[in-house]
C-alpha cells in the first residue's frame, strides 16, 4: 500500500508508518512538503481540522498515485479555562472522499496558555515549562494524539469502505440461591463500569453454548444452569477507538455488537468462582436494586430493565 502524507516531518511520517502498522497496514509512507493554508499555530479545532484537510487534498494534487493521501494537524483550542492540544487526521482515498478522525485532546497548564494568550509560541513555551515541571511527553511529541487521529481516520474509513458486521455476544444474567446477580468488571473497564460476565460467539456456535464456554474461561467454573433465553437484543454501534482497538489486538474488527441475554443460575459454591487475570478485573453479587448504580455504561441500564421485564424478573 502506497501512502502519501502532507509533511515531509520525519516524526510525523514515522508516527503515520507506526499508527498504520498498529492496525495491521503494510504501508510505505512518502511525505512531501504541501501549504497547510492555515496559520503557523492554529488556536481553533476547526481550524486545525481544515489544515488536515488541505494537507491531504494538496498531497493528492501533487503525487496523485496512491493509495491513501494523508494529512496530519496539531493545533490548539481554548474552552474557556484554557487551551488544550488538538490534533486531527484527514484520510482521502482513490475517490477522493474524505474521512477525518480526531486525537485526545491535552490540557496545557496554565501557564503555558497564559503565554500563548500573549502572543507566545506552544512549542517554546511548553519546552521551557518542561524544564522544571513534569509533563505529558504527547504535548512535546503529538505521538499518542496523533496516532490515534490517524487510526480514528482509517476507522470512518472502514465504516464506510470495510464491509463491518456486528460481533455477535452473549451475556449471562445469573443469579444464586438468594436472589444475588453477578456482574464483573472487565480489564479494561474505569472503575465505574460494570457489567454481566459473557462473550463473543463463535463460528458454529449457539448462544447457549457460547455463555456455558464463556463463563468457564472468565469464572473458572461450569457450575450453571441456563434457564431461559431473552428475545430482547441490543445492538450498538461502537466508538471509533474501540474499532480500531480491536483492530489491533485481533487483526480484524466489527462496526459494534449485536447482544444476547441469557439467564442463568449459579448451582456451585462462591469458592468456586475463580475469575481469569486476564480478562476480569473484579466481581461481586448485588441486589437488583444495585443494579442501576452500576450499570452505568450508556443506555446499559434502559436495556437491562427491557431484559428483565421479557424474563420476568422485575
Amino acid at each position: 500500500m502506497k501512502v502519501i502524507l502532507g509533511s515531509k516531518n520525519t516524526d510525523k511520517i514515522k508516527i503515520l508508518k507506526n499508527a498504520l502498522a498498529e492496525i495491521h497496514l503494510e504501508a510505505e509512507v512518502f511525505g512531501i512538503e504541501v501549504d497547510s493554508q492555515i496559520a503557523n499555530q492554529p488556536l481553533d479545532k476547526e481550524v486545525t481540522q481544515m489544515g488536515a484537510i488541505n494537507r491531504a487534498r494538496n498531497a493528492r494534487k501533487i503525487k496523485p498515485d496512491a493509495d491513501f493521501w494523508f494529512g496530519l494537524e496539531g493545533g490548539l483550542h481554548d474552552y474557556g479555562e484554557g487551551y488544550h492540544l488538538v490534533t486531527f487526521a484527514c484520510l482521502i482515498n482513490k475517490s477522493g472522499n474524505q474521512f477525518i478522525g480526531e486525537g485526545e485532546e491535552i490540557h496545557l497548564p496554565e501557564e503555558v496558555s497564559k503565554k500563548i494568550k500573549n502572543g507566545g509560541w506552544f512549542g517554546d513555551a511548553i519546552r521551557e515549562y518542561a524544564k522544571d515541571h513534569k509533563i505529558d511527553e504527547n504535548l512535546i511529541t503529538r505521538l499518542s494524539p496523533f496516532k490515534q487521529a490517524a487510526q480514528n481516520a482509517y476507522t470512518e474509513y472502514l465504516k464506510v469502505y470495510g464491509n463491518l458486521e456486528y460481533r455477535k455476544k452473549v451475556s449471562g444474567i445469573i443469579t444464586d440461591n438468594e436472589g444475588k446477580y453477578l456482574i464483573v468488571q472487565l480489564i479494561d473497564y474505569s472503575e465505574d463500569y460494570w457489567n454481566w460476565p459473557g462473550g463473543g460467539m463463535e463460528r458454529g456456535e449457539r448462544p447457549e453454548e457460547t455463555i456455558l464456554r464463556e463463563l468457564k474461561e472468565e469464572l473458572g467454573t461450569d457450575k450453571f444452569e441456563i434457564v431461559k433465553r431473552s428475545s430482547i437484543t441490543n445492538k450498538y454501534n461502537w466508538p471509533n477507538y474501540v474499532i480500531a482497538k480491536r483492530l489491533k489486538a485481533e487483526g480484524k474488527t466489527w462496526l459494534g455488537q449485536e447482544v444476547i441475554h441469557i439467564q442463568l443460575n449459579f448451582t456451585g459454591n462462591k469458592s468456586d468462582i475463580k475469575p481469569n487475570p486476564a480478562e476480569i478485573k473484579q466481581f461481586k453479587w448485588i441486589d437488583c436494586g444495585e443494579l442501576e448504580s452500576h450499570f452505568v455504561i450508556p443506555n446499559q441500564w434502559n436495556v437491562a430493565k427491557e431484559v428483565f421485564k421479557d424474563l420476568s424478573l422485575l
